[in-house]
């Protein structure tokens, strides 16, 4: 495919995973000593002065944002939730409240008001190194039926959106077994969410592609929050966000509301923590592929900072086992938080990387790292998002204006075996978009929100490629060009609760247009509604149409001067959601969901019209560099089942099932499986707390087999010797499939408090079993493999040791 490297471009993916069998012992003897170590630390003797932590929070109304004065905060430990004893504090003039002198270990916080629904934060660590941050957020409620309670207890379901929507803690995402402290790992766990390749993190949501998501760090929105990433897709190989920064997640899998435009399949809004107040604080960190140091503390009092960096340590591992790449990162992340007055908050935010990938070459007679030097291209990368919001409280309501600027630098650069280029792509990526949103209350249930966009967007490229065989470009393609575009776009959604708020119904409209395109302009009108059967049983629905502009680099091509994407069409999607949830005690639900999701003017190849690119994005490169036509159709549906325990006392679990298709189809109309077309997926997630200071947990997935499409084995054979790479038969898309996938990630962390810092010490173990899972197949020429078909194995067993140091 034009511009994409298929199979050429696996680096991280190839390269862990051969580290996962080839760098087996070296890893093992590498961390051997601080696996003993670990193992042997609840025996250890040492004298630990009197630990105590801190809980600062704030309640707040979650439509308008202003604090609810008197509100009754209660804390329970979670490990002895009977107890007789409960603190409780009352909120202030601000909405504020502390409680002092806890011991360190996980706790629940509830507040209750009159006129609001019970607001619940069910997993707050305490530690001795720094307060703990706690941000609970009521619902308005009308007065309730007699016999009828109004609370979600630990899961709190967004009014606008109340299907397919998931609240993640800072503590559920740093605990996933096999997550690495990754966002987009931990998601993994939940229903109808699949990942690409085992090493990376693209995010294939209800069967669309890894280009259909949208990301916000602190209501900014940023192009992707992972390092190399891929060109025209939002999926790459290692996490970017910080977890150290994270308050919640907040993750749509679809029916999302109107106030999140440009995306198809997903949306993950990510919170961040404010800085200390207490004094300067930082954390030393060693992860699984990175080391990093963050520091905060309060400017003054009614402002706050924090700043992280990171560095990458996979270089020298790859080096080490003798592997020919060499990714090298980092990373840095900034926010701080200015509070001028009791009715003003202004938050600044700043994400960015460096990313460099160098290639050396293999020892001679190195068969396999041979083909992975010649299929591997050069991707260099450097990505930042800056932005401000100002929250401003007025009456019955808040309003936010938010602005922000980010840029993305792509290098890429593909040379034959006599070093001529057969691709290189050198651009820049920028959006400058500001918004005016407000969210207010009408009477005691009823909610308005509108909001208003303008972006500049544009373009600065200079591109060639290389019509080979493989390609399914007609002629060279050469142009070098800058291109700018204004996308306005606006929005207007209300709610109101009906029957005591039994009963509740959201109505939006959202329209937006890109002005690079001849026709961009599009109307998004989405509903949905919940309604509450008893205590226990509730229904929910969600429809709505979502659209998806064409990436700027497909809207750059150029052909004799001439822009020939400017007829395509922004990407439609309409879903239908319905599920049904039922939650036995505040600690425990389940929900069953289905979907159905229709796509139309999918963009496909005009040289080669068999090739969709809803089918592409999930390797490293790009893709959509090429003329194309927005003939393309497809559909993703089917069931989910979830079930999930909070922590309570020692025990979590949570249990996923996803029964799905994913169809797209060519300029042809025929529905065809797609990459993405896993049928089956099953996840089991659990963990358990051995006193106060161990936790161990388990995560096992299993997944029927991915489509694979086969070899063309003329066109290969003319395209392997320039450039390593087998080509698909497109007759033939998805074909085939990879035997089934199952693997069991292990963790165990230990935590140690003393005066003034502790520290957290884990050893996460990928894929225990040591099972195979091939992933996929590349083209070959080794005579090993008769039938040309490398399979690409998945992680093997390999073990990560790391801690973090909080003073």
């Amino acid at each position: 495919m034009t511009g994409h490297a298929p199979s050429r471009s696996r680096w991280v993916a190839r390269a862990r995973c051969i580290a996962g069998v080839r760098g087996h012992s070296f890893l093992l003897r590498a961390s051997r000593a601080p696996i003993l170590a670990l193992m042997c630390a609840s025996g250890l003797p040492i004298a630990v002065a009197a630990q105590e932590g801190l809980i600062r929070g704030q309640v707040v109304d979650a439509i308008t944002r202003a604090p609810v004065v008197g509100a009754t905060v209660t804390l329970a430990s979670i490990s002895e939730p009977d107890r007789d004893r409960v603190p409780q504090e009352l909120a202030d003039a601000e909405g504020r409240f502390l409680f002092s002198g806890l011991a360190p270990g996980i706790y629940s916080v509830r507040a209750v008001s009159l006129g609001y629904a019970e607001g619940v934060e069910s997993e707050v660590t305490v530690r001795s190194s720094r307060a703990t941050f706690v941000l609970l957020e009521l619902r308005p409620e009308a007065i309730q039926l007699e016999g009828l309670t109004v609370s979600g207890g630990a899961f709190e379901v967004p009014t606008e959106a109340p299907v397919s929507s998931t609240l993640l803690s800072a503590t559920e995402l740093r605990r996933t077994p096999g997550g690495l402290q990754d966002v987009s790992r931990t998601l993994l766990s939940l229903p109808g969410v699949v990942g690409g390749v085992d090493n990376r993190n693209d995010l294939l949501v209800r069967g669309g592609g890894p280009g259909e998501n949208a990301y916000y760090l602190d209501g900014i929105r940023i192009p992707q929050i992972n390092h190399f990433a891929t060109q025209g897709a939002t999926g790459g190989a290692l996490g970017l966000v910080n977890v150290d920064f994270i308050r919640e997640t907040e993750f749509y899998r679809g029916a999302f509301p109107v106030r999140f435009g440009n995306a198809l399949s997903s949306v993950l809004a990510i919170e961040n923590r404010p800085g200390s107040s207490e004094g300067i604080r930082g954390d030393v960190t060693l992860g699984a592929s990175e080391a990093g140091l963050t520091l905060d503390g309060p400017l003054g009092e009614r402002a706050d900072w924090l700043f992280s960096v990171r560095r990458s340590y996979l270089q020298f591992l790859f080096e080490a086992i003798g592997l020919p790449i060499r990714p090298d990162y980092w990373d840095g992340q900034m926010r701080v938080e200015w509070r001028p007055t009791t009715r003003d908050r202004i938050t600044f935010v700043g994400i960015g990387a460096i990313d460099d990938f160098d290639i050396v070459s293999p020892e001679s007679g190195d068969t396999e790292n041979e083909e992975v030097y010649q299929r591997v291209i050069d991707n260099d990368q450097r990505t930042m998002t800056v932005g401000a919001t100002w929250q401003r409280l007025v009456r019955g309501g808040v309003l936010r204006l938010v602005a922000s600027h980010s840029g993305t630098e792509f290098s890429f650069q593909d040379l034959d075996a006599d070093d001529a280029v057969v691709l290189r792509n050198g651009s820049t990526e920028t959006e400058t978009p500001v918004r005016l949103e407000g969210d207010f209350r009408v009477g005691e249930v009823g909610e308005i929100s509108f909001g208003l966009r303008l972006a500049r967007t544009a373009l600065e490229v200079d591109l060639f490629q290389r019509a080979t065989p493989g390609s399914s470009l007609a002629a060279d393609l050469r142009y070098a060009t800058t291109l700018f575009s204004w996308n306005p776009g606006a929005f207007l959604q209300g709610g109101i609760g009906v029957w005591n708020d039994r009963a509740r119904l959201t109505v939006g409209v959202r329209w937006d247009d890109v002005g690079a395109l001849d026709d961009g302009g599009s109307f998004s009108p989405r509903a949905s509604t919940s309604l509450r059967l008893a205590d226990e049983w509730s229904l929910s629905l969600g429809a709505g149409v979502f659209h998806q502009a064409p990436s700027l680099l497909s809207l750059s091509v150029e052909e004799d001067g001439e822009r020939v994407n400017r007829t395509l069409e922004p990407i439609r999607n309409v879903q239908l959601v319905g599920g049904l949830a039922f939650q036995p005690g505040p600690a425990t639900r389940f929900t069953l969901e289905g979907f159905h999701k229709r796509y139309s003017s999918y963009p496909v190849s005009r040289d080669d019209p068999r090739i969709s690119l809803a089918n592409l994005g999930g390797d490293y490169g790009f893709i959509g560099a090429e003329p194309l036509l927005a003939t393309g159709e497809g559909r993703a549906y089917g069931l989910e089942f979830f079930g999930q325990r909070k922590l309570t006392r020692r025990l979590y679990a949570l249990g996923a099932y996803t029964l799905s298709w994913s169809e797209f189809s060519g300029a042809d109309g025929v529905l065809r499986p797609s990459a993405w077309d896993v049928r089956h997926a099953a996840d089991l997630t659990a963990g358990y707390r051995l006193g106060e200071r161990w936790e161990v947990g388990a995560k096992l997935r299993v997944l029927s087999g991915r489509p694979f499409t086969p070899f063309d084995s003329v066109r290969s054979a003319a395209e392997f010797p320039i450039t390593g790479r087998g080509v698909p038969d497109w007759d033939r898309i998805g074909a085939e499939r990879t035997p089934a996938y199952a693997r069991l990630d292990l963790r165990a962390e230990r935590r140690f408090d003393f005066s003034g810092w502790n520290a957290v010490v884990f050893l996460d173990v990928q894929n225990v079993l040591n099972r195979g899972n091939p992933i996929g197949y590349l083209y070959t020429q080794d005579p090993a493999f008769p039938d040309r078909r490398r399979p690409i194995d998945g992680t093997a067993l390999l073990p990560f040791f790391g801690f973090s140091v909080e003073f």
